[in-house]
């Protein structure tokens, strides 16, 4: 069974490496935010989308990246949460 709170990764050479976040995942961090400073940092880093937030690593800002994200989330949800890698490749001609 799929864990309900999910962040998919997608990274592909050269490019920056991008996730997404579900909508149940934006909902747990909305609720989180009131007890925790890093929740609510991440919510300012992350653009809402129909399929629920995006987040993107940014080369000029290395504090936060997608692992650092992926491990705040399992410290908050343990079982309930889970990354899915995507990893999205381009084959060559």
């Amino acid at each position: 069974m799929a864990p309900k709170l999910q962040m998919a990764t997608r990274s592909r050479f050269g490019f920056s490496k991008k996730a997404q976040l579900n909508p149940a995942l934006i909902a747990a961090l909305a609720i989180s935010a009131p007890q925790c400073e890093a929740c609510v940092e991440i919510q300012k880093d992350i653009l809402l989308n129909p399929e629920g937030a995006e987040f993107l690593e940014a080369a000029s800002f290395p504090g936060r990246t997608v692992q650092k994200l992926d491990a705040h989330f399992r410290s908050h949800w343990k079982e309930e949460y889970g990354l899915v890698d995507g990893l999205e490749r381009k084959d060559a001609p």
